[in-house]
């Protein structure tokens, strides 16, 4: 077999990660017909297709040999930061690249002011963060696409290895002046007169808020349907109606929006499994393993923080 060229390597990924050969031209800012003349060069050094050539506009789809050349792209990828990370070591985190995906739940309350003071402790170290509901990130973490990710919900863990995890009680949002506000504890049957905030289809929380109000023989007046977490959380703090959402991670002593967490003492509610998560078995660079030690120890020092006598008076 011919010795496979790094760019036609590099090419074939960015295909199958964008599903296109336009959508990857557009990406590498590289004309179609030299990518696909770099893909023609790669079927030929290996002596069979990579990729199925079909009619129309759906997703690339990969053939045996492609499936073997993307897992080698991958193992050579790992290996390149691995190698990396061994050169780092031997100077001390000078510099280094992390990709870290999150929920949008935690653009607010937890990270901005982690990757602020993670970036001062080592100023060489950059960031790609990508925000996402919880199946993507971790489907994208087990293409590593991403070094590590948080996750709520059910997800799946074959092939992941969990770093820290936790279970969140949830809470409903009340605005202040509402007749609700003074309650110490809520039931859903507390809640089912007044408009509610609730998630769209595409995030996995959907499923469980449905199915929750369902045992419950509720059905809800929706005030507002969304795909995001701060717009449901802030338009009930805003007077809009009520939310269901569990408490900020990095505020156990307050409130960073007007209104209250009344917590809700239901059996129908289920807590949700919050998670840090790495692809099992890779090699992670130096900067990422210093980074994941570092967040570990901030997530552990918060929850410490969260079951203390204040934090439960308050």
């Amino acid at each position: 077999m011919n010795l496979v060229s790094s760019t036609s390597l590099r090419y074939f990924a960015e295909v199958v990660r964008t599903g296109s050969i336009r959508a990857a031209s557009e990406n590498l800012y590289v004309a179609s017909s030299a990518i696909s003349r770099q893909l023609a060069m790669l079927e030929d050094a290996l002596g069979a297709p990579v990729l199925e050539r079909r009619q129309g506009r759906g997703k690339v789809k990969l053939t045996a040999a492609g499936e073997a050349l993307m897992r080698y792209y991958k193992n050579v990828s790992n290996e390149s930061r691995r190698l990396h990370s061994e050169i780092e070591s031997l100077q001390g985190i000078k510099r280094g690249h992390i990709n870290f995906g999150m929920p949008e739940s935690l653009v607010r309350d937890l990270m901005p002011k982690f990757l602020s003071d993670f970036s001062n402790r080592y100023p060489g170290i950059s960031f790609n963060i990508h925000v996402a509901g919880s199946p993507r990130l971790a489907e994208m973490l087990l293409n590593d696409e991403l070094d590590a990710c948080f996750t709520f919900g059910d997800v799946p863990l074959q092939d992941l290895s969990v770093l820290y995890t936790r279970l969140l009680p949830l809470f409903v949002l009340v605005p202040k002046g509402h007749p609700l506000e003074h309650f110490e504890t809520l039931r859903l049957s507390d809640c089912a007169e007044y408009g509610l905030s609730t998630l769209d289809s595409s995030l996995w929380a959907k499923q469980q808020y449905d199915e929750m109000l369902a045992k419950a023989k509720i059905r809800p007046r929706v005030a507002l349907e969304t795909n995001s977490y701060e717009l449901m959380r802030n338009v009930a703090a805003e007077g809009m109606c009520l939310t269901f959402t569990t408490r900020p991670l990095d505020d156990p002593f307050g409130n960073p929006r007007a209104g209250s967490y009344i917590p809700l003492k239901d059996s129908r509610a289920r807590p949700q499994r919050f998670a840090l998560s790495v692809h099992k078995g890779r090699n992670l660079p130096l900067a990422v393993d210093a980074f994941l030690r570092e967040l570990t120890r901030v997530l552990a020092e918060v929850e410490r923080r969260a079951k203390s006598p204040r934090a439960a008076a308050a």
